[in-house]
């Protein structure tokens, strides 16, 4: 009798109640975000035909002071114009004023609305700064109030940037005229909100016994969904903190090996530029559009007559391989630039998602930390931009978690693979920022029962300190060897060889001033705003204390684990001093390449550095003196559910409402 052939779908069942359930929630969702949609649009819609379209402002409704009335419109003439518009109570949904102004025009507009008693209210006046890109010629003003009048006020003083202010004061300005907008829209980035907060919802009940056993899928579905929607939302001006410099590594490195040919437009992404100045982001759907088509329109990346030089180190290559592997298929595919822009975002939220899910998935012990951790408002912006601080977290993580694995279980053998796989994970997080180097000498926490043979562990350790040493080689050793008569431009009058006279000739010195900035900043940076809630150059979310308190409850509770062991005492010691060596050399190296020779404040440390360092740092903390009772499928949702909160809050107040309505 002949051997039977295996059915390649024989272990798989098709479950049709299930499959409808998944459809009709599908098409309840759909159906819901359109209705929420029309709901959004219900006061335009209820309004008179004749108060309905764009209707331009005549001019007998304008008032000026400080400009003088041409043919061309309203040319400001003193140091301080103000500009009334009449409305008479009249629904606005939008109104915009355009310009002629080739510069940054930052105004102030007051806005005098009818109370809920239908009267003029100038007490309550909504006052509404308004910063516009160089690369505008309109500004449109979200208004959705019965208003009696505007105020449109322009300073002379303060019109441009430092820097620019003079010549921008010069620079001729005439608004040319004002329109209302009362039109009923599909806004794509708000029905996609709705469709986010829904599908969620959704999604955590329907699926919560697969997210009770694997939180990694759950992490993986709030990344997506959410990161997804917010690369759709953010503008394509530079938002993320030095987003410029990434931005043209990943177009380097996207470029190779023949280089880029990039035009004015093209090049202005990729420096610090007026017509990219990340303090006047578009503050509207409209506006948005209008800077996305500038991009589209003259963003030349293949033949223009700029040839930048290669600015990128080698060992930094790794740390943008999502970015740029996105901008290489966009540049083959002659995807237009400004789309191009907002794609490239996406490589990075898609390395992200990958490696952290893998991380999850392996780490045995406070999967849930891990998961808040990833999904912080700040973790999910920067996975959102270009930069390379995603893909160092993530990578140092899948390192830990594979570690932590292999330590806990003492009975079972490390092999060379699991060996590998860690050191490799480390290497990649660690390419565009050595100062973590130290953590990997965590790995000498693994116990003699790991290893087959003496030999085997003799040579396992010894790689733990040839990695951190060769790492450490990437930037320590230059600086001490040949230091720089510069340091990081950004950081204003800096000098290496300035600063390492300082360090060397008064070292006890210095290590007092390390240490009073590194105690002065700790609270703010491992359980405060700069790690929580910062948004890169838009605002902060506002809702940092619910952020500190779910990651408070996350630690407590978090105690289950898959291990047979958990952390003593001893392991969570030499954890916490290889976490302070990178503490330590984070801000050593701002203080040596940041900030102004014998200064006593360390200049540019930011929240976003202790993230690599967060999670191990919260699990020094976890212990068994809480024990939460209840059923992974409720707690990993619940969590989840709370952090998806968080960010769609935080997404709704920074930037769907500021610049996308």
């Amino acid at each position: 009798m002949g051997k039977q052939k295996k059915r390649p779908f024989a272990g798989f069942s098709f479950d049709r109640k299930k499959f409808l359930i998944y459809l009709t929630a599908a098409v309840l969702v759909l159906a819901a975000g359109f209705i929420c949609e029309y709901a959004c649009n219900m006061k335009v819609l209820s309004l008179d035909r004749i108060q309905r379209g764009i209707i331009p402002v005549r001019e007998e409704h304008v008032t000026a002071e400080g400009f003088t009335k041409t043919d061309r419109g309203w040319e400001l003439t003193e140091d301080k114009g103000i500009l009334t518009v009449s409305l008479d109570g009249q629904y606005i949904e939008k109104i915009a004023y355009l310009y002629d102004y080739a510069h940054l025009l930052n105004a102030r507009a007051y806005v005098c609305y009818y109370n809920e008693y239908g009267e003029a209210d100038p007490e309550q006046d909504l006052i509404l700064e308004d910063r516009n890109s160089s690369l505008l010629t309109a500004s449109y003003l979200n208004i959705g109030r019965e208003i009696d009048h505007i105020q449109l006020v322009i300073e002379k003083s303060g019109l441009g940037e430092s820097g620019s202010l003079e010549a921008a004061a010069k620079e001729p300005l005439t608004i040319t005229g004002f329109e209302i907008h009362n039109t009923a829209v599909i806004n794509w980035v708000r029905l996609g909100f709705s469709w986010v907060v829904l599908g969620l919802a959704a999604f955590f009940y329907l699926f919560r016994e697969t997210i009770g056993k694997h939180l990694e899928i759950g992490f993986v579905a709030v990344c997506l969904s959410i990161g997804i929607l917010m690369i759709a939302a953010l503008p394509v001006s530079k938002v993320g903190y030095d987003e410029e410099t990434h931005f043209l590594r990943s177009m380097e490195i996207a470029s190779m090996p023949w280089g880029m040919n990039v035009s004015p437009a093209v090049w202005a992404k990729m420096i610090p530029s007026i017509s990219d100045w990340p303090e006047n982001q578009p503050g509207s759907r409209e506006e948005k559009a209008l800077i996305e088509e500038f991009f589209n329109r003259e963003g030349d990346y293949k033949n223009g007559n700029i040839h930048p030089d290669p600015v990128t180190p080698a060992i930094s290559i790794p740390a943008y391989g999502g970015q740029a592997l996105i901008l290489k298929l966009c540049k083959g595919l002659g995807i237009p630039f400004g789309r191009m822009i907002r794609l490239g975002r996406l490589g990075n939220l898609l390395i992200y998602a990958a490696v952290m899910f893998f991380a999850i998935k392996k780490t045995p012990v406070g999967k849930a930390v891990m998961a808040v951790i990833g999904l912080l408002p700040t973790s999910i912006f920067m996975a959102c931009v270009y930069s390379y601080d995603p893909a160092v977290t993530a990578w140092i993580y899948l390192s830990m978690a594979c570690l932590l694995k292999e330590i806990l279980t003492p009975d079972t053998k490390i092999s060379w693979k699991s060996y590998g796989l860690i050191l490799a994970a480390f290497v990649l997080g660690c390419c565009a920022k050595a100062v973590y180097a130290p953590m990997i000498l965590i790995g000498l926490l693994l116990p003699s029962s790991k290893f087959r043979d003496k030999r085997q562990r003799t040579v396992m350790r010894l790689g733990f300190i040839l990695v951190l040493f060769g790492l450490l080689s990437t930037f320590v050793l230059p600086v001490l060897l040949a230091p720089k008569a510069t340091g990081d431009l950004r950081g204003g009058d800096t000098s290496e060889i300035g600063q390492m006279s300082y360090v060397l000739g008064n070292f006890i010195a210095y290590i007092q001033i390390l240490f009073r900035n590194i105690f002065h900043q700790l609270p703010d940076f491992v359980l405060g705003k700069d790690i929580f809630s910062v948004q890169g150059h838009l605002a902060a979310s506002g809702f940092t204390w619910l952020t500190g308190v779910l990651v408070v409850y996350t630690v407590a509770t978090d105690t289950k684990t898959t291990a047979p062991e958990r952390l003593s005492v001893w392991q969570k010691l030499w954890i916490f001093l290889m976490l302070g060596g990178a503490v330590l050399l984070v801000w050593t190296s701002m203080y040596i390449s940041y900030t102004e020779p014998g200064m006593v404040t360390i200049a540019g440390v930011q929240g976003r550095y202790y993230m690599p360092i967060l999670f191990l740092f919260y699990m020094l903390f976890n212990s068994r003196a809480i024990i939460a009772r209840i059923e992974n499928m409720w707690y990993h949702t619940g969590v989840l559910a709370v952090s998806s909160f968080i960010l769609l809050a935080t997404m709704w107040q920074t930037v769907i409402a500021a610049c996308s309505l």
